[in-house]
């Protein structure tokens, strides 16, 4: 699961995580990483709001089931990892960045992204500031 964290007070997580990993510390150019998210699996421990966040009003999880990141570059940074690439969510497709770690064969991340980029729903009209979401993942690698 792909835990978030809005503002200060919404907490939720993202189930459904499928991905592709091509990762070798040694051979970042080789290196390759996507995935996408469910959004029928969206869950703030609130059912109404979780309902609400995948209707029209907002993700429009009908229409669009799934978020998803295909990685452009990754980059070491010390002891972790920047991962560069295409985040989509709805219709919008925006570079982000992701930084992680991976050691004893998981991956931890973590990012920032503003929702107002991807018009959704009621953080379409506020300055990107306002609509930070913090994302981080733990993925142990399954052989």
């Amino acid at each position: 699961k792909i835990e978030f964290i809005e503002g200060k007070d919404t907490k939720g997580t993202i189930g459904g995580f499928q991905a592709s990993i091509i990762f070798d510390a040694n051979d970042l150019a080789k290196s390759t990483i996507s995935g996408t998210v469910d959004l029928k699996t969206l869950d703030t421990g609130t059912p109404k709001r979780d309902e609400h966040l995948r209707s029209a009003d907002y993700f429009e999880a009908a229409k669009y089931p799934t978020m998803g990141f295909k990685s452009t570059s990754i980059t070491a940074e010390g002891d972790a990892f920047i991962m560069k690439g295409k985040m989509t969510i709805k219709d919008v497709e925006r570079e982000e960045s992701i930084k992680f770690t991976f050691a004893d064969n998981v991956f931890k991340g973590n990012s920032t992204i503003q929702l107002s980029y991807y018009n959704v729903g009621g953080y379409a009209k506020k300055k990107p500031a306002d609509t930070e979401i913090r994302i981080s993942f733990l993925i142990p690698v399954v052989q």
